[in-house]
C-alpha cells in the first residue's frame, strides 16, 4: 500500500471535525439539561425515596412555569389524586392556577382540575366555585357535567335540573328519565314540607320530560291517598301498570287500603290476584295473602300461599307459608322441628330478601330509585335478589306478561 501526500491533510481535517462534533454534543446536552431546572431533579429524587410532601416543594419551588412543564405538573398532580393523596393535588393544581406563565387553556384545565380535587374532598363549597366560573370557557360542558353530580350530592334538585338543561343544550346526553326523577326529587320535599299543591306541578313536570316515569305516578297516587281521594289515588297506580308493572309491588299496600276504603275488598283482592298472577313478586303476594286473610280467614291466606309457592317455587315464599303454617300448633316435637326448619330458612332468606342494583351488583333492604353504589337511576327494580335470579327483569323496559293460569289460585279463595 502506498502513502499518498494528501494523506496529510484529510488525516487532521477528520480529527478536526470529530472534535468540533464532540463539543456541539456537549453544549445541546448542556442546553437541554438547562431547559429543565434542578427542582425537577431533587423533586424526582424525592418521589423516588417516597417523600411525596418534599417532592412537591421542590416542584413548586421552579418560577417559570412554560408548555413543558405544565404538563409535568398535571402528571404530578393526578398521580397524587390517584392515590388518594386529595390535599397533595389541590396543591398542585392551587399553584398552577396562580401562575400568569401558562396559557388560558392551560390555566382553565387546572381551575377544572381543581374543582374535582374539592368535589373528591367533599369540599363543595369550592368546587361549585371552581366549575361556575367556568361558564364562559371551552371547559363549560365538563364543568357543567360536574357541577350536576355536586347538586345532586347536595340534593339541591332545582339546581340540578338547570345543570341538567344546560348539558343539553352543550350536546350532551342527558337521560330523560333522570331529569324525571330529580322533578321527583323536588315533589318529595314539598310533600315533606305539606305543600302538595307545588309538589303536585313537579310531578306534572316529571311525567312532561318523561311519560314513563313510573315514580311520578305512584307519588301522585300517594298525594290522591293522604287527601282521601281514593278513586284517583287508584287511577295512578293502575297507570303504573302501563308505564313499568314490574314497580307494582310499591304500591300493593296502598292499593289495598284504598280499595278497603271504600268498601270495595272483592275488586281489591281481584286487582291484586291479577297483578300476582302477570306480574309474580313476593311482595304482591303478601299483600294479596294479608287481603285475603283479612276478607276469608287464615285458612284461605294459607291456600292461596301454599298453591303459589308450589307454582313458583322459592324459599323467601316457603318461608311465608311456614310462618302461616305455624300459627297457633302446639308446639309438640314435630312442630318444633319445623319451627328450626324455618329459622334455618329465614336466615337464609335475609341475603336473598335484599334489592339489588342491575348496574353495579349494591345491595340493600330498602328500595332506592337511585343506586347508592353507582349513582345511576332506575337501575335497581322492586324485586328480590332471589327472584331477579329466577326470572330476570329489567328496570328500564316495559315486563313481558306472564302466562300462568288463575283458576286454580282463584278457586282457593
Amino acid at each position: 500500500m502506498e502513502f499518498e501526500t494528501w494523506w496529510l491533510v484529510l488525516i487532521p481535517l477528520i480529527f478536526s471535525l470529530g472534535w468540533m462534533a464532540a463539543r456541539l454534543e456537549k453544549r445541546s446536552d448542556a442546553s437541554v439539561r438547562g431547559q429543565l431546572p434542578a427542582s425537577y431533579f431533587k423533586g424526582v429524587n424525592f418521589l423516588l425515596s417516597e417523600q411525596p410532601d418534599k417532592a412537591i416543594d421542590a416542584f413548586l419551588e421552579v418560577a417559570a412555569i412554560d408548555t413543558h412543564t405544565v404538563e409535568l405538573h398535571f402528571a404530578l398532580a393526578n398521580l397524587f389524586r390517584k392515590k388518594g393523596e386529595i390535599d397533595r393535588a389541590i396543591r398542585v393544581h392551587q399553584f398552577l392556577t396562580t401562575r400568569e406563565q401558562i396559557t388560558p387553556a392551560d390555566r382553565e384545565k387546572a381551575t377544572y382540575e381543581l374543582g374535582v380535587d374539592f368535589l373528591r374532598a367533599g369540599i363543595l363549597d369550592r368546587a361549585e366555585q371552581a366549575f361556575t366560573s367556568l361558564s364562559g370557557s371551552n371547559m363549560k360542558a365538563e364543568a357543567s357535567r360536574q357541577l350536576l353530580e355536586l347538586y345532586e350530592l347536595e340534593k339541591a334538585w332545582d339546581k340540578a335540573i338547570a345543570q341538567a338543561h344546560k348539558l343539553r343544550e352543550y350536546g350532551a346526553d342527558v337521560p330523560a328519565g333522570d331529569i324525571a326523577h330529580f322533578y321527583c326529587e323536588l315533589a318529595a320535599q314539598f310533600i315533606d314540607a305539606g305543600d302538595l299543591l307545588k309538589a303536585k306541578a313537579e310531578l306534572q313536570n316529571a311525567l312532561l320530560t318523561d311519560a314513563q316515569n313510573v315514580r311520578a305516578s305512584l307519588l301522585l297516587g300517594d298525594i290522591y291517598f293522604t287527601q282521601h281521594q281514593f278513586d284517583e289515588a287508584i287511577g295512578q297506580w293502575r297507570a303504573a301498570e302501563r308505564q313499568n308493572p314490574w314497580y307494582l309491588p310499591l304500591v300493593g299496600p296502598n292499593m289495598w287500603a284504598a280499595f278497603k276504603k271504600l268498601e270495595r275488598d272483592e275488586e281489591g283482592i281481584a286487582a291484586l290476584l291479577e297483578y300476582c298472577t302477570m306480574y309474580p313478586s313476593i311482595d304482591l303476594l303478601l299483600v294479596l295473602a294479608q287481603a285475603v286473610e283479612e276478607t276469608k280467614g287464615p285458612f284461605a291466606a294459607f291456600e292461596l300461599l301454599r298453591e303459589q309457592v308450589r307454582a313458583r317455587p322459592s324459599l323467601l315464599g316457603l318461608d311465608k307459608l311456614l310462618e302461616h303454617q305455624l300459627r297457633g300448633k302446639l308446639d309438640d316435637d314435630r312442630m318444633q322441628d319445623l319451627r328450626l326448619t324455618r329459622e334455618l330458612i329465614s336466615k337464609h332468606t335475609q341475603r336473598l330478601g335484599r334489592y339489588r342494583c342491575q348496574s353495579c351488583g349494591f345491595q340493600a333492604k330498602k328500595f332506592y330509585w337511585q343506586c347508592p353504589g353507582c349513582a345511576n337511576w332506575d337501575s335497581i327494580v322492586p324485586r328480590r335478589a332471589e327472584e331477579l335470579d329466577f326470572y330476570p327483569v329489567s328496570a328500564k323496559k316495559a315486563a313481558p306478561v306472564v302466562t300462568n293460569s288463575p283458576a286454580k289460585i282463584q278457586a282457593n279463595i
